[in-house]
C-alpha cells in the first residue's frame, strides 16, 4: 500500500461521493482497489464506479451519462461519440448497437496517443468545431453529427428511421425540449460538408426519405412498408380540421380520400389513452373518415397484412 493510501477507510473522499468516478481518480485520492471492492461501491463498467446509493436509484440509461463524464475526466481533449452520443440524445438505435456497452470517445485527429481501456472504442476523426456541443457540461457530438457517424454500423432503413427521430417536433411537456434535434437542411449542409466520410453515401441514400412528423420507429417502418409496396407515400400528422391548432389527427393518412392510419404502441392500451383514442377517432369517423389502426402484431409480420388491408382502402375511394 503506498503512503497516502488508506486501507481501512469507511468513507470515500468528498470529491467522489457525488458522481461516477474512474479507477484513477480514485488512486489520486489515495483509495486502494481493495476499497472500491466493498459492497457500497457499484462498478459502472470500464474503470468506472459510483456509490451504491447513488447508482440503485439509476436505470442503466441513467448510469450512462455519470459513467461517460467520468471518463471524460480522464482525457478533457475527447467527447462522446456514435451510439454514446446517440444513448445520450435519448436517439434510437438498432438493438445490436443499443444494447452494446461500450462507451464510445472520440478525440482529435491530429492526436497520436490514447489511453486505451477496457469497455471504451476510441475514435480517431476529423470533425468541424460546430459539429461538437456541450450537453449537461459534458462534451458530445450533435445529433446529426452522431447520425453521421453512426452510418458506417447502420443499414438505410436505420438512418432513416435515426433521421425521421431526429427532425421530428418534440412534446415539450415530456421531452423538455422545444426544438427538433435536428433539421433535414441541417443533415444535408453537414453531409455537403463531409466528403469521404464513412458511411456518407449510406446517409445520401437515407437523406431523401427522412420526413418530419414520425413520432415513433414503428410510423417510419409502416410508411416505409407502404411505400415499398407500391403504394402512395402517406402525409404525417393529418388533421381531420385543417387549420384548427387542436384538431385530432391520424399519424399518417391519405387526406384527400379522407382515410386516416393510427399506429397503436403499447401506451394506447392503457384505459385513460384508449378512451382519448376512440373520442379521436369518432371524430374522423363522423366526418366520413375510414380510420386504419395497427399495432405491435402489424409490426411483427412486416406490416404485409397491413399493407393489404390500405391497398384496398385505397381502391374502395
Amino acid at each position: 500500500m503506498r503512503a497516502g493510501q488508506t486501507e481501512c477507510m469507511d468513507t470515500l473522499p468528498r470529491e467522489l461521493t457525488g458522481r461516477a468516478f474512474t479507477s484513477g481518480m480514485a488512486a489520486r485520492a489515495g483509495v486502494t482497489r481493495s476499497r472500491l471492492r466493498r459492497r457500497d461501491v457499484v462498478a459502472l463498467g470500464s474503470g468506472v464506479y459510483m456509490l451504491m446509493s447513488l447508482a440503485q436509484e439509476r436505470s442503466p440509461e441513467q448510469k450512462l451519462e455519470p459513467k461517460v463524464a467520468a471518463l471524460l475526466q480522464e482525457w478533457p481533449d475527447a467527447w462522446a461519440s456514435h451510439a454514446t452520443a446517440a444513448q445520450l440524445h435519448g436517439v434510437w438505435l438498432p438493438p445490436r448497437l443499443g444494447e452494446d456497452p461500450t462507451v464510445h470517445l472520440s478525440y482529435p485527429a491530429p492526436t497520436t496517443s490514447w489511453a486505451r481501456r477496457n469497455g471504451v472504442h476510441g475514435h480517431r476523426v476529423s470533425i468541424r468545431p460546430q459539429d461538437v456541443m456541450e450537453r449537461d457540461g459534458q462534451q458530445i457530438t450533435t445529433p446529426a453529427r452522431t447520425w453521421l457517424d453512426l452510418a458506417r454500423d447502420c443499414s438505410v432503413r436505420d438512418l432513416i428511421i435515426i433521421g425521421d427521430q431526429l427532425v421530428r417536433h418534440p412534446y415539450p411537456r415530456f421531452e423538455g425540449r422545444v426544438e427538433p434535434h435536428a433539421t433535414v437542411i441541417e443533415l444535408r449542409n453537414l453531409l455537403e460538408a463531409s466528403p469521404g466520410k464513412p458511411g456518407r453515401r449510406r446517409c445520401l441514400t437515407a437523406l431523401p426519405w427522412i420526413r418530419v412528423g414520425a413520432d415513433s420507429v414503428q410510423e417510419t417502418l409502416l410508411r416505409l412498408a407502404l411505400i415499398r409496396a407500391g403504394l402512395p407515400e402517406p402525409e404525417l400528422q393529418v388533421p381531420v380540421q385543417p387549420g384548427f391548432r387542436w384538431s385530432p389527427r391520424a399519424d399518417l393518412g391519405y387526406p384527400a380520400l379522407k382515410i386516416a392510419i393510427q399506429y397503436d404502441g403499447e401506451t394506447h392500451f392503457r384505459p385513460n389513452q384508449q378512451r382519448a383514442d376512440q373520442r379521436r377517432d369518432n371524430v374522423f369517423l363522423a366526418g366520413g373518415w375510414r380510420v386504419l389502426r395497427f399495432n405491435q402484431d402489424d409490426s411483427r409480420e412486416g406490416f404485409q397484412r397491413a399493407v393489404g388491408q390500405v391497398r384496398a382502402a385505397l381502391g374502395h375511394r
